[in-house]
């Protein structure tokens, strides 16, 4: 949950740069959804990162295989 203090500041931001004013209602769920929206990417990186190392590593022991063949 984000604090008061991070929702008035998400309420000037975005005043600043949509000329739009949000009630703290509005602008609690906005940031809240944009909050979630990044956690959501973040996770999906990690999990392509990770991805990417079990593949390194199944491909480096291909390599060793063919080698010790």
């Amino acid at each position: 949950m984000l604090s008061d203090e991070s929702i008035q500041k998400f309420k000037e931001i975005f005043k600043k740069e949509y000329g739009k004013e949000y009630t703290d209602a509005e602008a609690r769920e906005a940031a809240e959804n944009l909050v979630g929206f990044f956690d959501l990417l973040i996770k999906v990186d990690q999990r392509n990162k990770q991805k990417d190392i079990e593949i390194k590593a199944l491909d480096d022991k291909i390599k060793i295989e063919k080698v010790v063949r």
